[in-house]
C-alpha cells in the first residue's frame, strides 16, 4: 500500500549465522567429513574437526583446513583405524566421532546442560523417600528385571558397604546380552542408587611381540579392536581371548554426574566487578573490550552484563522507593544467573588423562570391576562417587595397564633364564587395571576401610604421559586390522632382526548407562 512502510515482524531471536553453520555442516558431512561438528564458544558457533582437534571459526577456515596438509595427514592415519564397516559406537569429542545418536548438530547449546535422564533402580538402603525412580531400559526390557536385581543387591550389604554380588548380577560370566546388569551403590544426582546398564559389545585386545632370542622379547604394539555384539563368547573367534577382569561403562556427560553438588546456600557470592567472565559453556576467561565486529553478535550479552553489574550495587531500605525495589529485583535475578554460571564453572570437569574438557552430551566412561560388580572408584570412597574420563582416553589407559602387566610377566620369564646376576629393566608398578585418578580397583572393602593407592602422583603423571605419547605413535604407525581399532605403539621396544607375531590377550566388554 502507498504510504505504508514494510515492517518485518520478528518472532524471537534468530541467529542467522547459526542457521548458515548448520547448513554448511550438513553439506560437509554429506561429502564424507562425518567427524566435523558444531560447538559453541560463548555466543559464537564454530566448526570443530575431531580428527585434528582443530577449531575453525568460519566456513572458509573450515574448507581451508580440510584441504590442508595437517588434515590430510591426520585423515590418512585415522582412516586405517577409525573408518570401517563396524565403527566405534562412541562420540567423545577427542577421538571417536560417531554421530548416529546426535539429536541436534549443535551439541553444546546453552540449553543442553540437562542431558537424557538415566534409567535408575531405587537403592533400598540409600534412596531418599521423596525420590521416585524407574528401571526402564533402552533395550526395552521390563522393570521386573531391574526390581529383581535391586532386591538381590539390597540383601547383600555388610557393614554399610556392598558385599559380594550374586551370580545373577556378577560380571565374570559376561551375560550382559541376555539380561540387564545392575551396578549397586552409584551416586546419581545426590542419591546413591542402583544403576542398570545395557551391553554394547566387546573390544578384543591383542598385541604384537618382537622376539630376537628366547630370552629377549618386547611388546611393540597393543590395541583394542571393536567387534560389537556379534562376537559373542560362544563363537569360535572369541574363545582365543581371555575374559577381562574389568569393563568400561559409558555415560552421556552431564555436570552433576558422578559427584555430589552443594546446595545454593553454599555457593559463594560473585563480585559485581569480577575480573573474570563466564560464558554459556562454563568456560572462564578475562574480560576484554568488544570489537566493533563483535557488537552485533554479543549486544544482548553485553547489555545483560552491564545491567547486572549496575543493579548489583543497588541497595535500599525496607521503606525505599519503587525504583530501589525494582533495582533489588533485577539485582537478585542477575545474581541468580551469575550463580548458575558459577555452578557450571565449578562443576566443569576435565579428563584427568588428557587434560581436555569433558563436554555435555559427549561420551565419557568409568571402570567397572567384573569380579565384584562394583565401579572401580567404589573402593576409594563411601559416597558412591566415581571418576569419569573420555571414553577413548580410558580405553588407552586400560590398554596401557594391560601392557605394563604383560611386560612384567615377560620380564620375569626372561630374568629366570638369564640368571641371578643379569641386568633387567625396572619393574612396573602397575599390576592391575585401576582408575587413573583415585587408583581404585573396585574390590570389596570391610567397614569404613578404603583401598590404599600404591603409586605416587609423579609416577602416575609419567604413566599418563606414556599413554598419550604411545597413542600419538600409534596414529603414525597403526596396526592394519579388519575392524576399527585404537591402540598404543612403543617404538623403543622394537627389536632389530627379530621375529614378530600377533597374540590375542583380553576381551573387554563395554556397557552403556543411558536412559
Amino acid at each position: 500500500m502507498v504510504g505504508k512502510e514494510l515492517v518485518l515482524q520478528r518472532n524471537g531471536h534468530v541467529d542467522v549465522r547459526e542457521i548458515a553453520a548448520k547448513a554448511t555442516l550438513r553439506e560437509v558431512r554429506q561429502n564424507g567429513h562425518t567427524y566435523v561438528e558444531l560447538r559453541r564458544v560463548g555466543k559464537r558457533v564454530i566448526f570443530f574437526c575431531t580428527i585434528c582437534l582443530t577449531e575453525c571459526f568460519s566456513d572458509n577456515v573450515l574448507f581451508d583446513h580440510l584441504k590442508g596438509n595437517l588434515h590430510s595427514r591426520r585423515y590418512a592415519e585415522a582412516k586405517v583405524t577409525l573408518f570401517g564397516p563396524m565403527p566405534w559406537p562412541f562420540n567423545d569429542g577427542v577421538l571417536f566421532f560417531n554421530n548416529s545418536r546426535e539429536n541436534s548438530p549443535l551439541l553444546l547449546d546453552s540449553s543442553s546442560h540437562n542431558t537424557r535422564e538415566l534409567a535408575l533402580v531405587s537403592h533400598s538402603e540409600f534412596a531418599r523417600n521423596d525420590t521416585e525412580v524407574t528401571s526402564r531400559l533402552r533395550d526395552g526390557s521390563s522393570s521386573h528385571n531391574g526390581a529383581e536385581g535391586t532386591l538381590v543387591c539390597a540383601n547383600q550389604h555388610a557393614n554399610g558397604r556392598t558385599a559380594a554380588v550374586s551370580e545373577y548380577l556378577a560380571l565374570s560370566n559376561h551375560n550382559g546380552v541376555d539380561r540387564p546388569l545392575v551396578i549397586p551403590g552409584v551416586l546419581i544426582k545426590d542419591a546413591v542408587l542402583n544403576l542398570p546398564v545395557h551391553f554394547l559389545g566387546y573390544g578384543n585386545i591383542a598385541y604384537r611381540i618382537s622376539e630376537a632370542t628366547e630370552s629377549c622379547k618386547k611388546v611393540s604394539k597393543m590395541w583394542c579392536a571393536w567387534v560389537g555384539q556379534e562376537a559373542s563368547h560362544d563363537s569360535e573367534g572369541c574363545n582365543i581371548y581371555e575374559q577381562s577382569g574389568f569393563a568400561i561403562v559409558n555415560f552421556s556427560y552431564a555436570y552433576e554426574l558422578g559427584r555430589k553438588w552443594p546446595s545454593d546456600a553454599q555457593d559463594l557470592p560473585i563480585s559485581a566487578g569480577s575480573f573474570f567472565v563466564i560464558d554459556d559453556a562454563g568456560h572462564r576467561g578475562k574480560r576484554r573490550k568488544k570489537s566493533f565486529s563483535d557488537q552485533e553478535a554479543s549486544s544482548e550479552e553485553s547489555n545483560g552484563q552491564t545491567e547486572g553489574i549496575s543493579q548489583a550495587i543497588v541497595t535500599g531500605s525496607p521503606t525505599g522507593t519503587s525504583r530501589n525495589l525494582q533495582g533489588r529485583s533485577l539485582s537478585s535475578k542477575s545474581m541468580r544467573r551469575e550463580l548458575r554460571k558459577q555452578k557450571r564453572l565449578a562443576a566443569e570437569k576435565v579428563c584427568d588423562i588428557c587434560g581436555r574438557s569433558m563436554l555435555p552430551g559427549k561420551d565419557v566412561a568409568t571402570l567397572l570391576n567384573c569380579s565384584t560388580g562394583n565401579l572401580a572408584c567404589s573402593s576409594r570412597n563411601l559416597s558412591g562417587a566415581f571418576h569419569l574420563f573420555h571414553t577413548s582416553c580410558l580405553l588407552h589407559w586400560t590398554i596401557l595397564c594391560q601392557y605394563e602387566v604383560l611386560a612384567d610377566q615377560i620380564l620375569k620369564k626372561g630374568k629366570s633364564k638369564r640368571g641371578r646376576k643379569a641386568k633387567t629393566a625396572p619393574k612396573s608398578r602397575i599390576t592391575s587395571i585401576f582408575c587413573p585418578e583415585c587408583q581404585g580397583t573396585g574390590i570389596h572393602v570391610k567397614g569404613d576401610e578404603l583401598e590404599k593407592p600404591t603409586i605416587s602422583l609423579s609416577e602416575m603423571f609419567r604413566y599418563k604421559l606414556k599413554a598419550i605419547e604411545a597413542h600419538k605413535a600409534w596414529m603414525k604407525s597403526p596396526e592394519v586390522l579388519e575392524n576399527c581399532s585404537t591402540g598404543l605403539h612403543f617404538p623403543s621396544e622394537h627389536l632389530e632382526n627379530s621375529e614378530e607375531q600377533v597374540m590375542p590377550l583380553k576381551s573387554l566388554p563395554f556397557y552403556a548407562a543411558e536412559g
